[in-house]
């Protein structure tokens, strides 16, 4: 069996996917296994796995015939791996030659469950904004945690990003981690969910200074983009991972503990969708209810808060809330709040126009809930839809074949 497994999931990576499985191929260290899965690539990239494999047999490959979701491309591939030892890489990513190397070493000296090393970001022009702040927060210095701290100072205080390609795992915590973890189709804060159950099986954590081991392609992922009103949505979805972390540490006992991870993720992908809603340049009563489905008043209180809507055309932008935000009933703690934000907004915002006069009723906090699928199997996925739109099923179909 190698010692190494190195996850890639893959989806629409034709122009970057030869260069990221060659700089796996040529590491130094040989004694690895490459498995990838395609999330139902509408280009080429399938094509390119299925000519690895014929002539690679290091390289193991599958592709979902319908789009499932890096999440559990990842955990299939993770429930395949032999290594003892588990690497992520992106496929717009690359390692550099003595990774593999210096990563094993690494973790076999240390002897804890998960080690992080160094990176390097390769970063389109327009995209260099705070490069140097970001690097350095994914390069965090030396530290070594244990037990509940390492998620706590990870979700909490910040100490280390939870990014999964700058570190090398010990498979059996990945196995334990991907065992518990509930399958959801999620596209994007993939890395934070698994991330989540890895810290919270793993009893070691520790960060090593080192030459850099793996080259982050910064511009090219999900993360950097303005979305669309279809990208947006899959953004909020990450919010129907929320119940699904909490039912997990409940049924462990460890939901109060915890309580305080907990709320930072969330506040973290609050954040996150307020700062997308400031970036979309034509604000459509799709997005923001989209946003109100998933979110709730909470959204809009944060975003309505932001400078940046001052940028926007008063008018349409207080109608165009008022006009969501009348459907729902709310309390009256809720309605107070609201209005008390929202005329200290207008009245701001009538030295610019005095146009605008209008007094939003406050929608009733959103909440969703998410069904709890049977766990994936070790073979390949395909997602089928049942009556109940919260449940989803699986069945399987075939991995790529050795030809």
């Amino acid at each position: 069996m190698p010692k190494l497994s190195i996850i890639i999931p893959v989806r629409n990576e034709e122009p970057s996917l030869k260069r990221c499985i060659d700089s796996i191929l040529s590491q130094s260290f040989k004694d690895l296994e490459i498995i990838c899965v395609d999330d139902a690539s509408t280009d080429a990239s399938a094509d390119i796995l299925q000519d690895y494999v014929n002539r690679e047999p290091r390289i193991h490959a599958s592709a979902f015939e319908r789009r499932l979701g890096t999440v559990l491309a990842r955990k299939l591939a993770l429930l395949d791996a032999q290594g003892e030892y588990v690497m992520f890489v992106d496929a717009d990513d690359m390692l550099l030659p003595d990774a593999c190397k210096t990563a094993v070493t690494l973790i076999e000296k240390s002897k804890c469950d998960i080690v992080q090393f160094r990176i390097e970001v390769e970063a389109e022009p327009q995209k260099n904004i705070a490069l140097d702040r970001f690097v350095h927060y994914l390069n965090s210095r030396a530290m070594e945690l244990h037990g509940s701290n390492i998620l706590y100072d990870c979700f909490v205080n910040h100490r280390f990003a939870h990014n999964l390609w700058n570190k090398i795992y010990r498979a059996d915590i990945c196995k334990q981690a991907v065992n518990a973890m509930p399958d959801i189709q999620l596209h994007h804060y993939t890395d934070l969910y698994l991330s989540f159950f890895l810290f919270y099986f793993a009893e070691s954590y520790r960060s090593i200074p080192t030459e850099p081991c793996y080259r982050y392609h910064f511009g090219g992922g999900v993360s950097t983009k303005t979305p669309d009103g279809e990208q947006f949505k899959n953004l909020c979805m990450v919010s129907k991972t929320l119940p699904l972390m909490e039912k997990f540490l409940r049924d462990r006992n460890a939901y109060e503990t915890n309580l305080s991870v907990l709320e930072a993720i969330r506040s973290a992908f609050c954040k996150d969708v307020v700062n997308k809603l400031l970036t979309i340049p034509n604000l459509t009563r799709e997005i923001i209810s989209i946003a109100m489905e998933f979110w709730g008043s909470d959204i809009i209180f944060d975003f309505l808060s932001q400078t940046g809507m001052f940028k926007y055309p008063c008018e349409s932008r207080f109608s165009l809330v008022s006009d969501l935000i009348e459907r729902f009933n709310a309390d009256q703690r809720t309605i107070a709040k609201l209005q008390s934000d929202l005329e200290m907004a207008q009245s701001k915002m009538r030295k610019m126009s005095p146009r605008s006069s209008q007094v939003l009723r406050s929608p009733a906090r959103a909440t969703s809930r998410l069904g709890h699928p049977s766990p994936v199997s070790s073979t390949i996925l395909k997602q089928e839809i049942t009556s109940s739109p919260q449940k989803v099923q699986f069945r399987f179909v075939q991995k790529l074949p050795k030809i």
